[in-house]
């Protein structure tokens, strides 16, 4: 009898196979918006999908698994959605807020003792592989953080959070023609890391592109495969000027013919990784998520209203398809989510028993992934908060409950009120009609924002203007060192001089954007 019960007890406590634990894919686009893809992101919106653009492979993905009509990024630029979306909180509370947050740099705030979703699905079973290969989220190595597998060389990301122009940082050779932004290497780790792996070890990867953040770069032969198409309702003459034409004329190039090169690659890319899964017989078992880190770079977000850097739908709006064991096909999901739900929902899935932290602000996914509007999710926070309080743009905290998204500027106190759930272009202001729904929010939102600490604007412009002191301390200093070294060369002075005054010049604009921002413009 002790001799079954013994049995009895290694059978019920026996750690899950290879295939049984599931596997997961997180495909993260840069800079993609809520209608740049061919996937009609909200059925009744024919606007939620290009006209011009052809991401046949996210079709397919999203033929076999649920796209989200409103899906959050946590932030409406890149650095504080890659921290969000790895440790399941929003940007204000891991005090990391916007692109080059001058205050979490002065503080020197570091990553590797948070959980992560690589650390996740290692708790769950220690057999889990992950990898990550792409753009990073800042100054942090992603070994630092639970991933086993990157495209780190000697330590050092090639990219790390840049913009996937070069061979690396250090190196800033410009990648070759057959390989822009990376994606074909990305491609090809990521294909490589899925034959070795899938089938043998349960794994997780997460692939982050650095397309189709600016400056723009495509393959010559996908260039002219749009150039040969009808034309999209977007597009005009310039569109169709060769690259260098269009780069003496604009700061940042928008080729259109080359954004639309772009995101073909990066859908080719996801194919590719499909096909290697399926080649593995692990489809069935996987999960995969495609979706990006902020709003549009791009004009227009289809109806959305603004893009890239501004907290209105079209800077946090974006795409999200997902296909995987129970998710229900063909379908689109309209509860509102955000992307810091994903550590929990990997969590969930991964069927781990150790807890989660207790400062977690998302909810896992698993209930809507099967069962659509009738699903729901518990999170340990109401609603949706994005704080940005940034001194190069107005700063303003937003809170997204249920249907209701009210937005307030941290300097002037101006609010906005909008219906999203019918109003989601943001077009008729509630906020003299609805007091009460404002004042609600509110309440809800500076609770919230007191309870995590949220970063001060008036602090944030202090750390800008000391930053701003030590960059012109640093450059005399340099100077200093570049005259001495000079040794009274005529021409190595001069040049020392320039330098130095063009420096000044940048600092003295800088100071004067960051006063400026200060007085509060409406946004």
């Amino acid at each position: 009898m002790r001799f079954v019960l013994a049995i009895l007890f290694i059978l019920t406590t026996a750690p899950l196979t290879a295939a049984e634990r599931p596997n997961f894919i997180i495909i993260y686009v840069d800079d993609l918006g809520w209608a740049d893809t061919s996937v009609q992101m909200m059925d009744s919106d024919p606007e939620s999908a290009s006209d011009f653009h052809q991401t046949p492979h996210l079709e397919k993905l999203a033929q076999r698994g649920m796209k989200f009509s409103c899906a959050y990024a946590p932030a409406p630029t890149c650095t504080p959605s890659r921290k969000s979306i790895q440790f399941g909180k929003t940007p204000g509370r891991l005090g990391y807020t916007f692109v080059h947050d001058v205050l979490a740099l002065q503080k020197q705030l570091e990553w590797k003792d948070e959980v992560s979703l690589a650390d996740v699905v290692k708790a769950a079973d220690k057999d889990y592989i992950t990898a990550h290969f792409g753009k990073g989220m800042g100054n942090e190595r992603m070994e630092t953080i639970g991933y086993e597998v990157t495209d780190e060389i000697d330590g050092n990301a090639t990219n790390g959070n840049f913009h996937g122009e070069y061979i690396s940082l250090k190196n800033r050779t410009s990648l070759p023609a057959d390989n822009p932004k990376r994606m074909a290497s990305l491609q090809k780790s990521s294909v490589e890391f899925i034959n070795e792996h899938s089938g043998k070890r349960p794994f997780f990867m997460m692939v982050s592109h650095y397309a189709v953040h600016v400056p723009h770069a495509a393959r010559e032969d996908l260039i002219e495969k749009y150039r040969k198409l009808p034309r999209g309702k977007y597009l005009t003459d310039a569109d169709y000027l060769p690259a260098a034409e269009i780069s003496k004329s604009m700061k940042i190039s928008h080729w259109r013919l080359q954004y639309a090169a772009m995101l073909d690659e990066v859908d080719q890319g996801l194919g590719a990784i499909v096909d290697a899964v399926e080649s593995s017989g692990e489809i069935d078992n996987t999960y995969i998520i495609f979706t990006s880190d902020n709003g549009g770079g791009l004009n227009p977000n289809g109806t959305l209203r603004g893009g890239k850097a501004n907290l209105y739908e079209g800077g946090l709006r974006v795409p999200f398809v997902v296909a995987g064991p129970g998710v229900r096909k063909g379908t689109q999901c309209n509860v509102p989510i955000a992307q810091w739900d994903l550590l929990p929902t990997l969590h969930d899935y991964a069927m781990s028993k150790e807890p989660l932290p207790e400062d977690l602000d998302g909810g896992s996914l698993r209930n809507l992934f099967e069962n659509g509007d009738t699903g729901f999710i518990d999170r340990p926070v109401d609603g949706f908060v994005f704080h940005y309080p940034c001194y190069f743009a107005p700063p303003l905290s937003v809170i997204r409950i249920g249907d209701y998204k009210l937005m307030e500027h941290l300097l002037t106190g101006e609010q906005k009120l909008f219906n999203v759930a019918t109003d989601y272009y943001e077009q008729q202001n509630l906020i003299k009609d609805l007091p009460a729904k404002a004042a609600e929010l509110k309440a809800v939102m500076s609770e919230y924002l007191d309870g995590i600490d949220a970063e001060d604007i008036q602090e944030v412009y202090k750390a800008r203007f000391a930053e701003l002191d030590r960059f012109e301390a640093n450059a005399r200093s340099q100077h200093a060192k570049e005259i001495e070294r000079a040794g009274g060369d005529k021409a190595l002075i001069r040049a020392a001089n320039e330098k130095l005054a063009k420096d000044l010049a940048r600092f003295t604009m800088n100071r004067k954007e960051c006063r400026e921002n200060m007085k509060g413009s409406s946004f």
